[in-house]
């Protein structure tokens, strides 16, 4: 087995629903409007993956908390007929499992490593976000337990 990666720590974040906007029009203030409207009414996002789509459109993906649904829903319904998004999805019993660490962006293979400790245990990963400091994985909440002990057997915290 190859030598395990030092990191920070590992967090997890449990009870998710997964948000899809499809249809989006690609254009300027679009994420403003409708981050600016969730905001506003203290809703919080946990994770956020735009892809683009195909005839001026993309799509907005993104994770919140299952209590926050209630509040959250109306505001995403009243947001996709204002900005003309073409559809809107809720995915729930979702959770996001993160790794972080001061100097990630400087270890290759990290990412890679832990794909591949989730993918060996059978956990599929829905949405991935990256910063130089960590890397976040939104997978089904059913495999969390699994997930966290399959990261457990490749990295190792690093020491305070």
């Amino acid at each position: 087995m190859s030598e395990k990666i030092a990191i920070d720590g590992i967090e997890k974040n449990e009870r998710m629903t997964k948000v899809t906007l499809f249809g989006v029009p690609d254009r300027p203030g679009m994420a403003g409007e409708i981050f600016g409207a969730l905001g506003r009414k203290g809703v919080s996002v946990e994770l956020l993956v735009t892809n683009p789509g195909t005839a001026g459109r993309s799509n907005i993906s993104f994770a919140i908390r299952n209590q926050e649904m209630e509040t959250a829903q109306p505001i995403l319904e009243e947001v996709r007929n204002r900005v003309n998004a073409e559809g809107l999805s809720f995915q729930p019993d979702m959770a996001l499992i993160s790794i972080h660490g001061k100097q990630l962006a400087g270890v290759p293979g990290v990412a890679g490593k832990m794909f591949h400790a989730l993918a060996s245990n059978g956990i599929n990963i829905d949405s991935i976000s990256s910063s130089r400091t960590g890397v976040t994985c939104l997978i089904a909440q059913e495999h969390l337990p699994t997930a966290e002990s399959s990261l457990d057997t490749v990295f190792t915290l690093s020491a305070p």
